[in-house]
Formats: C-alpha cells, structure tokens, sequence
C-alpha cells in the first residue's frame, strides 16, 4: 500500500539487465560512447527531430534548470504555473542557473497555465519594457503538470500562439502524459524549444534528457551544464537506462500500467465518498476524506501524504492528500488500500 511517490519504485529489472550489460569494457567518457550515439538516433527518430540534440542527465532539477539557463537571459521572464516544480520545489535552481532570470508564476482554476492569464502577463511585461524592467524570454509548462492533469496539443498550440516565445516542458512525467493522451511524442513536442524528459519516475534508476529541439540553444545549454556539475562523465549508464526503457516502448507500457492502477484507486476512493480536487489524466491522485479516514488507512499500513496541515484537525475535517501509483503498483496493492478503508 505504497503510494506516496513514484519516486520511491524500484528500477524495471529491463533496466537493470541493460545496466550490466554497459558496465563492459571500456567506453570513450562524457556521452561519446556508443549508448548516448545510439540513444540520440532513437530520440530523434521518435521525436520526428533529425537535428534534436540529446544530453544524459542525472536530475531532473539541474536539466530544467540548465535548459530554462539557456533559453533566458539573466534579465528574462520565464512564466509558468503556480504550482510549477522549477517554481514550488526546485528552490530556486532556475534563476540561478540563469544568473538573475526572473519566474513569473501565473495562476488557473486548474494546474495547467491558460492561455488568458499567460496573455495578460505578457502583455503587462510587453507594455511596461523600458530599461528598468525586465521582458520575456521563455514558457515552461509541466506535462503531467504538478497535480497530474495532462496538457494535450491542442492546448499547447494555444500557448504558443498566445506567448510568441521559445517554450520548456518539464517531462518527469512525459511518459505518463503520452499514455493519458494517445498522442504521439512528435505531436506533444513540436512546439518546444526544449524538452526535459524524465524516466526515473517511469522505471529507471537515475535517467533524465535534456533534449534540445533548437540547435542554437547548444552552446549555451553546455555552457550550464558544465559549470553547474552536470557534465556526467559515465554518461553511458544513463544512456543505457533510457535505451532500455524506450526499447518496444517500455516506457508505454510502464505508464499505461500506472495510470490504470490510478484510475481503478481514484474510482474506488469516490465510491467511498472521497473528492477528486484534480482529473486524474495520469498516475496522481488529489483525494479530499475525512481525516479519521485517512488515519485509519495510515494505521492498517497505508503510505501517501496528507497535502495540507492536519495540525488541530478534527477528525471529520476534510484533508486533501496525494496518492500516487507506479509501474510496480499492483492491483492488490490498490484494492489493499481500498479495503483499508472501509
């Protein structure tokens, strides 16, 4: 009954196989090998980008950061959501990656940035440039976002026709927001600048891409990367967690499986009476119970985090929590958690 992140899972045993696999011999170092040549051709092929650039990364932080670094100037706007992770939980690694660069975090009724607000902001901006102040630059955007909903093309084209601007997606969880929307990778991405693609969610252990779709952000991506420590010199693990996990579309697979098993848990927890504060596209869940209720889940074993202070509460107050399902999530682990319920 684990669903406090999917963080927390262990590596897919594919991945693991194809780890042993590269710790063989002896490989040229900081992405020159074979692994990260063979991956670049398969992310540009199902990417539909022949001139996509592709960098092994260990965090998911740092490749935001270093790309957001090198999409603004230090005296640029970057706008994203409120609830954005380079905004909320990154404690402020893009700004100074970006030596000053400014996040303008923009509120919705959802947690997707909407056009409306993201205009307005622009505007504001656009209107009061002189040079005291500091314009726009660049648009990052979370797909699944932060609370699990899903951006589809539709709504990312109208960002871009909003904004005019070179655009970021935070992909930790892209796999996921792939299998929610059926869409191809292409389709999704195809108004980015740069992608930050995330498989240590999704089954790997420690793989991250830092994918550049504009060739001329190059140089000044490498730039950040190096002087911020994410120059990975064993590239070749990376590169073979994420050949593994792409290999007959793995990744797919993995997400498809824990989106299911977020479906089959948020139907079971409204059938107990619980609120969904967000429409569960992917693999979270924001379920508001009664506090009694989620204490005597927490007694029989249950593991996910309440997403307010419960400090004082009394035991009918509604809490809002997160729960969230992995590609190990098993059904039994869901109807396990149900049945601590009732």
């Amino acid at each position: 009954m684990f669903f406090a992140s999917d963080n927390t899972s262990a590596a897919h045993p594919k991945v693991m196989e194809t780890l042993m696999l590269a710790n063989d011999g002896y490989t040229p170092a900081y992405g020159a090998d074979p692994f990260t040549d063979v991956l670049t051709e398969r992310v540009r092929e199902m990417f539909g980008a022949p001139d996509a650039l592709v960098y092994p990364m260990a965090s998911g932080t740092a490749t935001n950061a270093a790309l957001l670094a090198a999409m603004s100037p230090p005296w640029g706007v970057i706008y994203c959501h409120e609830t954005a992770h380079i905004e909320v939980d990154e404690r402020g690694a893009a700004t100074f990656y970006a030596g000053g660069a400014k996040l303008r975090a923009l509120p919705s009724l959802d947690s997707r940035l909407n056009s409306e607000s993201l205009s307005l902001a622009i505007a504001k901006d656009r209107a009061g440039h002189d040079i005291h102040a500091m314009p726009p630059a660049a648009v990052s955007i979370t797909n699944l976002t932060e609370y699990g909903e899903a951006y589809t093309p539709a709504h990312i084209e109208a960002l871009v026709d909003t904004a005019r601007l070179p655009m970021h997606m935070d992909g930790a969880r892209f796999a996921n927001a792939i299998a929610a929307t059926g869409c191809s990778p292409w389709e999704m991405t195809r108004e980015m600048s740069a992608l930050s693609l995330g498989g240590t969610k999704n089954g790997a252990m420690t793989a991250e891409l830092a994918i550049l779709f504009d060739p001329d952000l190059k140089d000044a991506f490498e730039s950040h990367r190096m002087r911020g420590g994410h120059n990975v010199s064993k590239a070749r693990f990376i590169s073979a967690q994420m050949l593994a996990w792409l290999e007959d579309d793995l990744w797919i697979e993995l997400a498809s499986h824990a989106n299911a098993m977020a479906t089959r848990l948020a139907d079971g927890l409204e059938e107990r009476g619980a609120e969904l504060d967000y429409a569960v596209d992917g693999n979270m869940i924001f379920a508001r119970m009664p506090l009694e209720a989620h204490r005597q889940a927490w007694r029989k074993g249950a593991v996910y985090h309440p997403w307010e202070d419960v400090t004082g509460l009394a035991p009918d107050a509604p809490v809002l929590a997160r729960l969230v399902t992995s590609w190990s999530t098993t059904e039994e682990d869901v109807d396990a958690l149900l049945a601590a319920l009732d």
